[in-house]
Formats: C-alpha cells, sequence, structure tokens
C-alpha cells in the first residue's frame, strides 16, 4: 500500500514537472512569434530603404554607409526570421520525441540559447535601422532639417534604449532562471513491479 502511494505520488510530480516544461516550451515559441513579427516589419523598412534612389551629387562615403547599415539592419532582422522560424518548426517536433521527457527538456535547452541569440541580432539590428535612418536624413534633406532629424532620432535612441534596460531590470534578475528540469532517474524512483 505504501509503494503504491508512493509511486502515484512520484507518477503525479513527474506529470507535473512534464506540465510545467510543456508551459515553458509554449512560452518560447511565443516570444519567438512576436520576434518574427516585428523583425519582419524591420526587415521590410530596411529593404524599402535601400530601394531608395540617392542623389549622385551626395557624398560616396555616405552612401556607402547608408547601404551598409540599411543592408546590415535588413540581414540581422532576416536571421532573427531565420532563427524565429527554425526554433518554431523544429522546437516543438524535437519535444515530442522519445518515451521520456529528456528530448523535451533538450528542446527547451536549445529553444533558450536560441532565443538569448536572436534577441542579439534583433538589437543589433535594430540598432543598424537607427542609424540608417539617421544617415538617411543626411543623404535627402539639407543641413538644418538633417541636423533637426539627427538630434529627434538620437533622443529617441536613447529613451528607447534607457526604457529597454529599465524594463530588463525589471523582469530578469542577476540570478539565473530556474526551469522545471527535474534531475534525477525517474525510473529507478519509482517502485518496482514485484
Amino acid at each position: 500500500m505504501i509503494q503504491a502511494s508512493k509511486g502515484r505520488v512520484i507518477s503525479r510530480f513527474h506529470v507535473t514537472s512534464l506540465n510545467i516544461r510543456y508551459r515553458e516550451l509554449n512560452y518560447f515559441i511565443g516570444v519567438f512569434n512576436r520576434m518574427s513579427g516585428i523583425s519582419s516589419m524591420l526587415a521590410g523598412f530596411a529593404s524599402s530603404a535601400m530601394m531608395l534612389s540617392v542623389p549622385r551629387w551626395e557624398n560616396p562615403w555616405m552612401v556607402v554607409a547608408f547601404l551598409t547599415f540599411t543592408g546590415c539592419a535588413f540581414g540581422m532582422n532576416l536571421l532573427v526570421i531565420l532563427i524565429a522560424t527554425l526554433c518554431c518548426l523544429w522546437g516543438p517536433g524535437k519535444a515530442l520525441q522519445g518515451n521520456d521527457g529528456a528530448h523535451l527538456h533538450d528542446a527547451i535547452d536549445v529553444l533558450e540559447k536560441q532565443q538569448q541569440l536572436a534577441m542579439r541580432f534583433f538589437v543589433l539590428g535594430l540598432f543598424n535601422y537607427f542609424i540608417s535612418s539617421i544617415l538617411v536624413t543626411w543623404l535627402f534633406f539639407d543641413s538644418l532639417g538633417a541636423l533637426l532629424s539627427t538630434a529627434l532620432l538620437t533622443i529617441a535612441l536613447f529613451m528607447l534604449v534607457r526604457q529597454s534596460l529599465v524594463i530588463r531590470r525589471a523582469f530578469i534578475t542577476a540570478q539565473p532562471f530556474s526551469t522545471g528540469y527535474v534531475r534525477g532517474d525517474a525510473i529507478r524512483s519509482s517502485p518496482k513491479a514485484s
């Protein structure tokens, strides 16, 4: 009787642990969906900026810088879209493989690492897009208009960085994330059939 109760408690515990890990999987899929949506929009903006016809009398180094930053913004956002799409496609499939929860744990570990990488590319793409927007004002506006636009965009960039740091500090602590992964052997700890 005690062994049956122990087995039931251990089974419930492992089912609860897998439910927590399943929620983590859904969390990462949601994060990747949001990141890919925003990156798609930014990549579209960068793509349309690359098709602007630049006047021939402009400084060629300014044009090269504009195209470089715009191309980097486009490329970084495409990388975010690619990482997010592949993780959303293959992450749940990896989690469903196998008879135990090891594949679910492996899938969530991969998703967590890829989310950090995609976030770096996202931030770099956003920064490159801001620089590209500043450079386009110098290519198409007069000096006063370009200076005013540069000042406004720089203030907006600093406010964006400041606000993202405030939000990051509010939600992300210095302590490492805790996961629903339970270490131990579920088979060894369960009662043996006699």
